[in-house]
């Protein structure tokens, strides 16, 4: 099954642009390390964001993500990142959790 995704925004830049449609295959499984993602957000004007995983369960937890006493992935959740360095991505969203992931993006 697969969701049509617009991208907003530039934290994905220069892999993805503001505006460009993206066919997602919806997942099933969880997300592996460096897999460009779509999972839901608790944002009613943009519900969905598109990010990078950089780290999964049992993975150290990056040395730029500070998060006091955690030093590694929680099962059931992945560290994601942006590809442009002032993205918005797991300093400010935090971990997310697998059951939020909607979907995978190919080719990125």
């Amino acid at each position: 099954m697969w969701i049509r995704v617009t991208v907003r925004g530039n934290s994905m830049s220069p892999t993805l642009h503001d505006g460009q449609k993206l066919l997602a295959r919806k997942l099933f499984r969880r997300p592996r390390r460096r897999e460009v993602i779509v999972f839901r957000v608790a944002d009613p004007e943009l519900p969905h964001r598109v990010k990078r995983v950089a780290a999964v369960a049992g993975d150290p937890v990056p040395e730029w993500l500070p998060l006091p006493g955690v030093e590694q992935v929680p099962d059931g959740f992945v560290v994601v990142v942006g590809d442009n360095p002032r993205s918005q991505d797991s300093r400010q969203l935090g971990l997310v959790d697998c059951k939020d992931v909607v979907a995978s993006v190919r080719g990125t």
